[in-house]
């Protein structure tokens, strides 16, 4: 019976080899063609795949060639392999300038210019002009203080012929200190006691030469001065009566008074009764240069 049990096994093994062999062969002649598996992460929870690794999805972690924000190899600021780069922040623009300016604002002013040849720089708002006559500096003061209680001269149209003694007088004075010159503007006609001062304003401009002429009659004021101020604060003198009696006169002959200020400026003419009373009479005359 044991002899039986192991014959049977033989043969079932017999059989099973022969089976076994056609599929070896088989095998032997097609392999099965070699698949790429990704390797499996061995990186722990939260921390960044290593270079080159393939998510899921298939996009690679790395930004790719040419992208915005990557850094060049080898460049300092490169980010670590696997992290996204920073975006790149665009520039503040330079505030530009104002209309019609093309320059900085630190040249884009215009720069002062210096005057044309043979012109004189005009003055500045706050500045006095020059002089246009010779003056005292140290009869400012008390001018500054007559003039506070000065008053509004009277005036009537200038080369009035009136006939009186004072107009005469005026005129006659005027060939002698004002030759080819014309009256201009109103005249300033009125009497005034001693110590008295009256004002009158004066307009001035370039391309003209001036005189101001003064009279008063024998036995009325002995001392007639008069005193230019100049603009703007009326504090300084553009021109000064030096003489002590009744003809005064500024920018009289051979001097007169010629401003190169290229526009017209208005100053104030002090009328001071020095010494003695009565009736004066004062003028601007003019003429083209």
């Amino acid at each position: 019976m044991n002899d039986d049990r192991k014959d049977r096994a033989r043969a079932l093994a017999a059989l099973g080899a022969i089976a076994i062999l056609p599929l070896l062969a088989c095998g032997s002649s097609n392999p099965p063609p070699a698949t790429a598996t990704a390797p499996a992460a061995t990186v722990g929870m939260g921390q960044p795949p290593p270079p080159g690794y393939s998510t899921a999805a298939g996009y690679s972690t790395a930004a790719p060639p040419g992208y915005p924000g990557a850094a060049p190899p080898g460049y300092p600021g490169a980010p670590p392999a696997g992290y996204a780069p920073a975006q790149p922040v665009a520039p503040v623009p330079a505030a530009a300038p104002p209309p019609g300016y093309a320059a900085p604002y630190a040249t884009a002013y215009p720069q002062a210019q210096p005057p044309a040849p043979g012109t004189a720089p005009a003055p500045a708002a706050s500045q006095a002009p020059p002089p246009l006559a010779p003056t005292d500096p140290n009869s400012l003061q008390g001018i500054l203080q007559g003039i506070q209680s000065a008053f509004p001269g009277v005036v009537v149209p200038g080369g009035a012929a009136s006939g009186d003694l004072t107009d005469a007088g005026l005129k006659l004075l005027a060939t002698r200190s004002a030759p080819g010159m014309q009256p201009e503007g109103d005249e300033l006609k009125q009497n005034l006691t001693e110590g008295q001062h009256a004002v009158m304003m004066l307009t001035l401009q370039a391309g003209k030469c001036y005189a101001i002429i003064g009279f008063s009659a024998p036995g009325a004021v002995k001392d007639l001065d008069l005193n230019l101020l100049a603009p703007p604060f009326y504090m300084t003198l553009a021109g000064q009566d030096l003489t002590h009696n009744n003809t005064p006169s500024i920018g009289g002959s051979p001097n007169p008074m010629c401003p190169v200020v290229p526009f017209p400026l208005q100053y104030k003419l002090d009328v001071f009764a020095k010494s003695g009373s009565g009736q004066v009479a004062v003028q601007l005359y003019s003429k083209t240069k």
